[in-house]
């Protein structure tokens, strides 16, 4: 009877909060006895991982190796799309889903970090039918089309506004205006903590920005696109350029930060196989045609992100090599050679900018502009606006002695003009001692010809 009215009790009380609280109580219950708590010596079940291989990937991509075209790939790329628009994609890091689909890697994928967390651009460069790429996010999934002779090398979302200082925590404290307010309250309410609005303007991203290159030429292409509805180009962005840099640039591309760093190189010239004409009945050989090296210096360029634009200017560093450089141009156009000669490893290597006349040359001024590095030294070409140029290169002197770790230079070559370099303002150079017209650290794409120091 005890037992029965313990029972009877049980159940009221349980019909009671069921009345009281509603579902929750009854599904709460429910995921208590179908998933008891673990014990000590038992461990929750895991959650069955969510498989990223897609079966149709496969299929798509055997008909695209059976019959490659621009429909089978249209096909193919479609639904590698769609595919990274669902969940488990968004969620998943590149790597799960390429290793999940072997044909990803099979057509040698490349997946772009953009700077922000699971906003991602996917390519196919090495891909001839493949003029789009896939930009993800985890809200959708765009395709955004390519000139066809442009695979894809970096992407970056640039711009978005700054979070405005937030206030710092305050307690009020009692004023002859709130004394009376603050009197009859407890001790812990009358110390109320201020709430802290923290304004944010614009943090958001603003741009995509995408950097390619033309595969046969290899030459640079900038294209950026508005991170709305549709995605429009945002032709602001490089409408600071001028056609000459992005339509006729070749060379390396990297980001940093929002700014563009480029290595303006000359294109390297492949190597193709020719037939030596011979007489009949010889068998012919084949030989290559020289091909310039792929080593060859370039032009240190950075694209500065200012105001929702790029402007261009010219890489104009100030360390030491530098400083070694233009001092030992200063010293040249100051005609002073016994001078110059302090900072040759060889002062034989003196004869060389007397030969080509450089000595006391101060009209037109000449430019010194940072070109990239090479075998460890730093190479600078002095632009002189005649036939040939002058390359300075600066590294560490290396033989023995109490010199051996000093910077000094180490070579000088001649260099035909080149027309990259006479667009380049880079650093004035002007006689020892002299201030130049011009700030000496300006950079950029020269208009017109700099004026000629006053003497």
């Amino acid at each position: 009877m005890f037992v029965k009215i313990r029972n009877s009790s049980l159940s009221l009380a349980f019909l009671f909060l069921v009345g009281i609280l509603g579902a929750p109580v009854t599904c709460a219950l429910d995921h208590s006895l179908n998933h008891p708590p673990a014990g000590d010596s038992e461990k929750p079940s895991s959650t069955p991982a969510v498989s990223l291989a897609a079966g149709n990937l496969a299929q798509l991509a055997s008909d695209y190796r059976a019959n490659a075209d621009e429909l089978t790939w249209a096909r193919y790329a479609t639904y590698v799309r769609d595919l990274l628009a669902l969940p488990q994609y968004v969620s998943a890091e590149p790597a799960q889903i390429i290793a999940a689909n072997p044909s990803l890697s099979e057509f040698k994928v490349r997946v772009s970090e953009t700077g922000i967390g699971n906003f991602r651009v996917w390519s196919f460069p090495r891909i001839v039918e493949s003029h789009a790429v896939v930009f993800q996010t985890p809200a959708r999934t765009t395709a955004i089309p390519l000139p066809q002779t442009v695979s894809l090398r970096e992407a970056r979302i640039v711009g978005g506004g700054m979070a405005a200082p937030a206030a710092p925590a305050a307690h009020a404290k009692p004023t002859p205006t709130n004394k009376n307010k603050l009197k009859g309250r407890p001790a812990a309410a009358a110390h109320p903590v201020a709430h802290v609005v923290h304004v944010v303007h614009a943090a958001g991203p603003k741009s995509l920005v995408l950097i390619g290159a033309d595969r046969t030429s290899g030459t640079l292409w900038f294209k950026g696109f508005q991170l709305v509805e549709g995605m429009p180009e945002a032709t602001e962005l490089f409408s600071s350029l001028p056609a000459f840099f992005t339509q006729n640039v070749t060379g390396k591309a990297a980001f940093a930060g929002n700014d563009i760093v480029l290595t303006i190189q000359p294109p390297v010239v492949r190597k193709e196989k020719v037939e030596e004409e011979k007489p009949a009945g010889v068998v012919k050989d084949t030989v290559s045609k020289p091909a310039a090296a792929a080593s060859t210096a370039g032009y240190k360029v950075v694209l500065k992100f200012v105001g929702g634009k790029y402007t261009l200017s010219g890489h104009a560093p100030d360390d030491a090599p530098f400083s070694v450089a233009l001092s030992f141009a200063q010293a040249v156009a100051s005609a002073k050679p016994e001078l110059a000669k302090s900072w040759l490893v060889d002062s034989k290597l003196v004869s060389i900018p007397k030969y080509l006349g450089l000595f006391g040359k101060v009209s037109p001024p000449m430019r010194l502009v940072a070109m990239s590095n090479a075998a460890g030294a730093s190479r600078y070409r002095l632009v002189t606006s005649g036939k040939n140029d002058l390359i300075i290169e600066v590294g560490r002197i290396l033989q023995a002695g109490r010199l051996k770790g000093q910077l000094a230079i180490r070579a000088l070559f001649v260099a035909p003009a080149d027309a990259i370099a006479q667009r380049l303002n880079g650093t004035l150079v002007m006689p020892a001692g002299v201030t130049p017209a011009t700030p000496a650290a300006s950079t950029g794409v020269s208009s017109s010809t700099a004026p000629a120091p006053k003497n």
